[in-house]
């Protein structure tokens, strides 16, 4: 039965596929949910081609601030008797006071008060106060007359003041001080490289606690007008949620860096320290610093960047998102975000960085992401037309109508080429085959979490979802979304590591994503993202995988003008040589030991990034259990990057 048949019932607009732009090739991504492999894959890209963060001005702030406790409250639902029906809001209420609760009422701002000693009615807001005996309004004159001194007065309401001064004082600074302490140290101890950066953050700190200060006691103003009886704290407690939420995207942004110089302060995070070098010993190998790169200093004079040419400053943090990578921005660091789950395996997850570091190349040279989708439409249709592969029919059926089958393959490669970009010029040509059982068993154990593997039917994804968004034209324009689903992916990486040279483990790579997704299934699948009456798009699995070569060798042997006119397999490439000594390496670390060998001519990061799957894998291959494995290859494989790191160093400083 068609897809289309049980969804007759909406009415479908002819779909437009445009192959000349595609959603990954913008310089700003966001929070991505296409991949199922229970995280959220981040890139953002903050703050190009700008000096400072967008800062609101104090009037804009406070009208936002005030607004948004205006919807929060018209948006709230209520029982018949105006309480909050929901459970998280009455849990939020209990929170906030044990004599009294905090209710917003249905406009201007309100906030109306339910106190113990009286009720207040939602109809004419008539009240109900406790009778008391009446007392005499003048009391007696004294015998005497008192003076009054007006310096009373004065120094008691000044000391008010001072003190209403202090408290918003007192919030900015719990809010904020922390980070300032964090950019402090930094400016005391980091290397001179990172001192623009540092200066940079101070600046956009100050300029945050700036217009959150002279926001606060406005927005409190706005509130206490309308809420005559609420108490002050509560007030407050609103308007400081209220800038808060307002400033989330720039808090959280700058957080990024200061709690990277924190970690690094604590002295808790070594492992921070193997992120940083992998990414710099990466960016040397694409700058051409390295010896080893093939770019000419004619090739990087007509290298073209927005914010790359910061240069090699780096930073990392464990939090509760990423893998990420955030380049520089106004900050004038690049930044990676790491998971805490991965802090004892790292040495087993810096792989998965160089295909995040592989992002900032490819959104930060000018030029790069436009001109890889026009190259591969242009070299999968030709590919097409000379007979280089047949695809199984000519189009795909999409409620009443026919998409041609090779506009969707080429639609799907250039709307999914960021994350094959990185994947073949990232993963591939910096750590060659590791790459393959890394990715291949990471997949299997996201797919895998909370159920396991002998319970998850597909450790590999065949399925993702598509959208529909009016372009400029009004038309409905399709547009697959960015990640790959698994199995697709480790034959893209397969064609790449034939098209090195690698053909043995191109075809282990296939047979571990066979073996991965159980029983071979006949389409992939891209389920509608927006209403789900949408149909749901079909590709045969192997038409997909008839492209993938050709999408691989245009990847990597094609010059680019936005490269200085050189290939990605000019700039950096995974060689036999280079392979041989990485599993040497990953021998040494399997066997429990760490010195690096002084007889096979230079050691780089990415061969002991590489060593460390091969080495993992090799042990559970062996029988040994996993925990006791990724423990030997920690130990060993972050010693080994640090004798890199100091060998670099030393050549550095001659």
């Amino acid at each position: 039965m068609n897809n289309s048949s049980k969804r007759s019932d909406l009415f479908l607009p002819k779909i437009v596929i445009d192959l000349k732009q595609s959603a990954d090739t913008g310089k700003d991504r966001g929070i991505d949910h296409s991949s199922a492999d229970s995280r959220q894959h981040i890139v953002v890209c903050a703050g190009y081609g700008e000096k400072n963060f967008p800062f609101p001005d104090t009037e804009t702030l406070v009208a936002n601030a005030l607004t948004r406790l205006s919807k929060i409250d018209k948006e709230s639902p209520t029982d018949d008797n105006g309480e909050f029906a929901s459970e998280e809001l009455e849990v939020a209420e209990q929170k906030i006071s044990e004599s009294s609760e905090l209710d917003f009422d249905s406009h201007n701002f309100g906030l109306s008060c339910r106190l113990p000693d009286y009720q207040m009615l939602h109809g004419d807001m008539k009240e109900k106060l406790p009778v008391e005996k009446p007392r005499a309004i003048i009391a007696s004159l004294p015998n005497q007359v008192i003076k009054v001194d007006a310096t009373l007065y004065s120094a008691s309401g000044g000391l008010a003041e001072l003190l209403n001064d202090g408290k918003f004082y007192a919030l900015v600074a719990e809010r904020f001080d922390d980070q300032t302490g964090e950019v402090s140290w930094a400016r005391d101890n980091m290397p001179a490289k990172y001192q623009p950066a540092i200066e940079s953050l101070d600046n956009q700190l100050v300029k945050l606690r700036e217009v959150y200060l002279a926001s606060l006691p406005r927005t409190l103003d706005g509130l206490r007008a309308h809420n005559p009886g609420v108490s002050e704290y509560e007030l407050l407690e609103a308007a400081v949620e209220a800038l808060d939420e307002e400033l989330t995207p720039i808090i959280d942004i700058l957080r990024i860096w200061t709690d990277s110089f924190g970690q690094r302060r604590s002295g808790k995070y070594k492992e921070l320290d193997a992120i940083v070098f992998s990414v710099e010993q990466a960016h040397y190998l694409f700058d051409g610093s390295d010896p080893t790169s093939s770019l000419t200093a004619a090739n990087r004079s007509l290298l073209k960047t927005r914010v790359f040419r910061t240069g090699c400053v780096y930073v990392a943090r464990f939090s509760k998102l990423g893998p990420a990578t955030l380049p520089a921005g106004p900050i004038g660091a690049h930044a990676f975000e790491v998971p805490h789950d991965e802090r004892n395996l790292i040495a087993l997850m810096l792989i998965l960085y160089m295909h995040e570091f592989r992002h900032d190349i490819f959104h930060d040279v000018e030029g790069l992401g436009e001109e890889l989708v026009s190259l591969l439409s242009a070299k999968i249709a030709k590919a097409a037309k000379a007979g280089d592969f047949k695809l199984s029919q000519k189009s795909v059926k999409f409620g009443n109508q026919q998409l041609p089958l090779l506009d969707l393959i080429i639609k799907f490669f250039i709307d999914a080429i960021g994350e094959v970009d990185a994947d073949i010029s990232g993963g591939v040509l910096l750590c060659g085959p590791a790459y393959l059982y890394n990715m291949i068993s990471t997949f299997g154990a996201f797919n895998s979490q909370g159920k396991g593997v002998f319970n998850t039917e597909r450790l590999l994804r065949t399925d993702s979802h598509y959208q529909l968004e009016n372009n400029e034209a009004g038309e409905a324009s399709l547009s697959f979304f960015p990640h790959p689903p698994d199995y697709i992916r480790a034959y893209i990486v397969a064609s790449a590591l034939d098209e090195i040279g690698f053909t043995t483990e191109a075809d282990e790579c296939r047979r571990l994503a066979d073996q991965g997704v159980g029983v071979i299934p006949e389409f992939i699948e891209w389920q509608p993202a927006q209403d789900k009456r949408l149909p749901i798009i079909k590709i045969a699995v192997e038409d997909l995988k008839a492209v993938a070569p050709v999408v691989a060798k245009a990847l990597i042997r094609t010059p680019l003008k936005s490269l200085g006119g050189v290939c990605a397999a000019d700039v950096m490439n995974w060689t036999i040589e280079r392979e041989e000594k990485a599993q040497l390496l990953a021998q040494l670390i399997a066997a429990d030991k760490s010195d690096l060998p002084q007889d096979k001519g230079s050691i780089h990061a990415t061969y002991v990034i590489s060593a460390a799957t091969i080495a993992y894998w090799g042990l559970c291959k062996s029988g040994y259990q996993p925990r006791s494995a990724s423990a030997i290859v920690q130990k060993n494989a972050l010693k080994m990057l640090d004798q890199v790191r100091a060998q670099f160093e030393s050549s550095n400083t001659k």
